[in-house]
């Protein structure tokens, strides 16, 4: 059998590394001049070029193809790079997501997304005070803190009320902020940026927000989300949605290709975290081993890391929940009809252990008081 992977984020070269370890001919393809690295590293490594480098993995496994797939015939079973063509039994598409943009700042000098470990370097090379990171999700402030580290001004701002708005409530998400304000970040929330200024050279010199405030910029990152990099296997005509379509086997309407991670859309569902990169490049591995496997979807939890402030987000943070606070350890659980649909824990990981093997089942009134006496 010989298996193409498009791919080399962390489910792709997790899919190839495994095959490969059981014998199995791989092509892995990778858009990217460089090996594997891990991408949610790339922040804490940003102006330091040694740190960059020590991200990339120190040799290439001989699978790796460092050249884009450019299109994919199905009917064929061929994957294409530029006029080369190469043969396939069974196809991986794990191309991943890319950075959601603006049109306004598209072709603004000092404006870049931070996704790849190219950006990573434009960004070291040409980053200026003051810099302004736009979007206060888990990206966004963690590029944030690490770019504040090396020296720099660092403005957030976020245009819902409160920051990591998909995470955390009101409660844990002030608490969060308060503690990275003390880290010297200027975080403002509810703001919505309306125009940029530039100088007479093109290069951004502020951000206009709506009530005609003016935010101080010379580097500006963009942190708006990611969105599913589909454009091959929508060409190839896969079915797609938000992401490429697949049913409980990763298989998508060519039961021959299968997608995984950040592009592969599960029940309607895209979550873009690397617990379910990883869940789907073990279920993806056993079925092209010829195993009938159903994919599991993994505990769903994202986790933030602050100097002396551990956040974790698991689950659904929606409707009532059952909270307390004590200083800057707050904790909220969401049970419906009994059952934990998610929790926040501010400032403690005490309780994760309980969380993660009682998400989606059921749980106690006293259960859910005894976690909550502190």
């Amino acid at each position: 059998m010989n298996v193409i992977v498009i791919g080399n984020g962390v489910a792709g070269a997790t899919v190839a590394a495994k095959l490969a370890a059981k014998g199995v001919s791989v092509q892995l393809f990778s858009e990217e001049p460089v090996g594997f690295y891990s991408r949610i590293l790339l922040p804490q490594a940003l102006c330091d070029k040694e740190a960059l480098q020590d991200l990339i993995a120190k040799s290439d496994p001989p699978y790796l193809q460092k050249r884009a797939a450019t299109a994919i015939d199905p009917v064929k079973k061929l994957v294409y790079s530029g006029a080369a063509a190469f043969p396939y039994d069974k196809l991986v598409i794990a191309t991943g997501s890319r950075s959601r943009m603006l049109d306004i700042f598209s072709c603004t000098d000092g404006a870049c997304a931070l996704r790849t470990f190219s950006d990573a370097q434009n960004i070291s090379d040409t980053i200026e005070n003051p810099v302004v990171v736009l979007g206060g999700g888990l990206l966004g402030l963690e590029t944030a803190l690490w770019v504040k580290r090396k020296g720099f001004e660092v403005t957030v701002l976020e245009a819902a009320d409160r920051i990591l708005v998909r995470q955390l409530d009101t409660e844990g998400a002030s608490i969060l902020k308060a503690h990275l304000e003390g880290q010297g970040l200027v975080i403002k929330e509810g703001v919505k940026t309306r125009a940029q200024k530039v100088d007479l050279g093109g290069h951004i010199r502020a951000l206009v927000t709506e009530g005609e405030d003016e935010v101080p910029c010379r580097t500006l990152l963009l942190s708006l989300g990611v969105l599913p990099e589909i454009t091959l296997a929508k060409a190839a005509g896969l079915k797609t949605n938000r992401g490429i379509v697949v049913n409980q086997f990763l298989q998508t309407s060519d039961s021959d290709i299968l997608a995984i991670g950040d592009c592969a859309e599960y029940e309607g569902q895209v979550p873009g975290i690397i617990p379910v990169a990883l869940a789907m490049a073990e279920t993806a591995v056993a079925n092209l081993l010829g195993e009938q496997k159903p994919y599991q979807t993994p505990v769903l939890f994202t986790r933030f890391k602050g100097d002396g402030l551990d956040v974790v987000s698991v689950g659904s943070i929606e409707g009532p929940a059952h909270k307390n606070r004590n200083g800057n350890r707050y904790e909220a659980y969401c049970v419906q009809d009994g059952m934990l649909k998610g929790a926040i824990l501010v400032g403690s990981t005490a309780h994760l252990g309980f969380v993660r093997s009682h998400y989606q089942k059921e749980v106690s009134d006293e259960e859910i008081a005894t976690l909550l006496a502190f």
